[in-house]
């Protein structure tokens, strides 16, 4: 289905999300363990070879690492069970989980790093499942590799001689600079705030549900 009636604001929201998971996975990358924590394609194959391997410490914690970002697209599932996207749903309430998450795992990284990333796996889960589709098209804002494929696919169809629909390549190159100037952003910061670089996508989250919330108030009173 096309995008010809997609707002701007949700256009932002992606890349704003994007941008969140950009910043945390890079935080995630640059502390001690060096740990993914947006997606879940290495981990699962780092699982693989640490079972080959027989590394029980490592089998534990990577299996958490998954285990954790399940149980935060759960959370999502049951807040607001739908993952198409729908201005009536409150996602104002995962947006302020996911800072919530973030902060718990700000507080912790200090005593227990190995597990303190942990929330941030759960946070990510929560973002990356708050919803998954929108007319027709397949959004993810945690991890690009489905971006990717889609602009790809776009670009081969192009040549082909096909129509593309512009709105769905705009939203995907939203998530794809979001994504890519988060990690710039967290990468910039780490080296002068440290560990509280944390605390920028824990408010950018809880902007983004503030926002959320008064887009949602004002399109329920227009709808009553």
């Amino acid at each position: 289905m096309p995008l010809q009636t997609l707002p701007l604001w949700v256009q932002l929201g992606a890349f704003f999300l994007a941008m969140n998971a950009g910043m945390i996975n890079v935080l995630g990358l640059v502390t001690i363990l060096h740990q993914s924590v947006s997606h879940m394609t290495g981990n699962v194959s780092m699982l693989a070879m640490a079972l080959l391997h027989w590394q029980p410490e490592q089998i534990v914690y990577l299996g958490l690492v998954v285990l954790c970002y399940v149980i935060g697209s759960c959370y999502s599932g049951i807040i607001l069970g739908n993952s198409h996207f729908s201005l009536g749903r409150r996602y104002g309430f995962p947006l302020s989980l996911v800072a919530f998450f973030i902060l718990l795992c700000w507080f912790l990284l200090p005593y227990f790093p190995r597990y303190a990333l942990l929330w941030a796996c759960v946070a990510m889960g929560v973002q990356n499942a708050m919803f998954s589709h929108y007319k027709g098209t397949i959004i993810r804002t945690t991890h690009l590799s489905g971006v990717l494929t889609d602009l790809g696919l776009a670009l081969g169809y192009r040549l082909r001689g096909l129509e593309v629909d512009r709105r769905r390549i705009i939203l995907h190159l939203a998530i794809l600079f979001g994504f890519f100037i988060g990690g710039l952003v967290a990468s910039l910061i780490y080296p002068y705030l440290k560990l509280d670089s944390f605390l920028i996508p824990a408010l950018l989250s809880w902007t983004l549900s503030a926002v959320y919330w008064v887009i949602y108030f004002r399109y329920r009173r227009i709808q009553e």
